[in-house]
């Protein structure tokens, strides 16, 4: 059985239009690539990630991809 990877993106809900507590919520879909990355001035970061989050890496202007590698299924 192959193993399922989960995607480590996570989504920001709440906050100033809703009046609300800002609260955030790990995605719930699998991993289908390895996104290398960087925020800001952090450090390079590899984590795994499915397309819907991958997309919104790529739409984030504060995001740097550096690479992206499909995840290899092992039997």
């Amino acid at each position: 059985m192959p193993q399922i990877t989960r995607c480590e993106g996570w989504t920001r809900r709440g906050g100033a239009f809703t009046f609300g507590p800002v609260t955030w919520h790990q995605c719930k879909n699998d991993a289908t690539v390895i996104i290398k990355f960087k925020q800001k001035k952090e450090d390079v970061t590899t984590l795994p990630s499915c397309l819907v989050c991958w997309q919104k890496c790529m739409d984030a202007e504060h995001i740097k991809i550096l690479s992206v590698e499909p995840i290899k299924e092992t039997p």
